[in-house]
C-alpha cells in the first residue's frame, strides 16, 4: 500500500479507537448543547488523546506506542490494543472501571452518530507503521502549538482547542465579537476527507449572513477551496512545519474576519 493511503488507513484506525475516550465523556458527564462532553484534549507531552475526567478517572490513547491507559488519580492501568477487537477494548474498559470503583453500566459507545469509514484495527506494527504513527503525532502537535499561539496572540475571543470525535479534527473557534456566537472563524487540522485526500490544516468562516468569498487574495502558503466547503487549507504534504502553519493562519484569519 502506498504511503499516503497507509497514512489515511492508520488515521482511520485511530479514529475508531478514539471513540472510546470520547464515549467516556459522553457516558459519564452531563450532556451539553454543543455535545462538547464528547471532545478530547491532545496532549503534546504525552503524545496522546485524553478524555474528559470523571471522578478522578480519564482515558488516554497514546499514539506512538499505540497504548490505552485508564488513569485513576496517580495510578495508570494500561492495555495493548494490537490484535484486539473493539469488543475486547470495551470489555477491558468496563472491567477496569469496576476495579477503580466506578459503575461501568453507563458506559456506552453510542454517541448519536456512526463513523462513515469501515471498522479497522491494528494487528501488528512494523517500522513503517511506527513512522506513520510518529508523523500523525507530529501533525497533531503542530495543530495544537499553532492554535495555541494564535489564541495567545489574538485579540479575538477563542474557544478551547479540542478534538471532536465525529470528524476527528483538532479545532478552535475565534469570535470577532465576544458575545456574538453567530459569526466567527473555525481553525484546525483535519484527517483526509472529501475536501483533501491527505490530512490538512484549515480555516473557514461562518456567519448568519452570506459571506463574500470573491476576489480573495493569493496566499503565500496553502490555497483557497471554494467548492461545497469554502475556506483555506494547506495539506500536510505541502508543509509540515510549525512556522509555516502559523504563518498560514496569520495570513488567512484577517481576510476572513474582514468578510464577516
Amino acid at each position: 500500500m502506498e504511503r499516503p493511503n497507509l497514512i489515511n488507513t492508520h488515521q482511520n484506525k485511530l479514529h475508531h479507537l478514539a471513540q472510546f475516550p470520547a464515549a467516556f465523556g459522553a457516558s459519564f458527564l452531563p450532556a451539553r448543547e454543543d455535545h462538547s462532553q464528547t471532545t478530547m484534549e491532545w496532549s503534546i507531552a504525552k503524545s496522546s488523546l485524553i478524555s474528559q475526567t470523571y471522578q478522578d478517572v480519564h482515558l488516554e490513547l497514546e499514539y506512538p506506542g499505540l497504548m490505552f491507559h485508564l488513569v485513576h488519580k496517580d495510578k495508570k492501568h494500561s492495555y495493548d490494543p494490537l490484535g484486539a477487537t473493539l469488543s475486547d477494548l470495551d470489555h477491558w474498559i468496563r472491567e477496569t472501571l469496576s476495579e477503580v470503583g466506578i459503575d461501568p453500566s453507563p458506559f456506552s459507545r453510542d454517541m448519536g452518530f456512526t463513523l462513515s469509514t469501515p471498522v479497522d484495527v491494528f494487528i501488528s506494527l512494523d517500522n513503517d507503521d511506527e513512522k506513520i504513527l510518529l508523523q500523525l503525532t507530529e501533525e497533531r502537535n503542530i495543530a495544537q502549538k499553532a492554535l495555541s499561539t494564535l489564541s495567545e496572540e489574538s485579540e479575538m475571543t477563542c474557544s478551547e482547542i479540542r478534538v471532536w470525535p465525529h470528524h476527528f479534527d483538532t479545532a478552535m473557534l475565534m469570535y470577532p465579537e465576544a458575545k456574538n456566537k453567530h459569526k466567527g472563524i473555525s481553525l484546525g487540522y483535519s484527517p483526509a476527507n472529501a475536501v483533501s485526500n491527505t490530512p490538512y490544516y484549515y480555516a473557514s468562516a461562518w456567519s448568519d449572513k452570506e459571506i463574500d468569498h470573491s476576489a480573495l487574495p493569493e496566499l503565500k502558503h496553502g490555497y483557497w477551496h471554494l467548492n461545497k466547503w469554502k475556506g483555506a487549507l494547506i495539506p500536510v504534504n505541502q508543509a509540515l512545519d510549525l512556522r509555516v502553519i502559523i504563518a498560514f493562519y496569520e495570513d488567512v484569519v484577517p481576510t476572513l474576519k474582514n468578510r464577516l
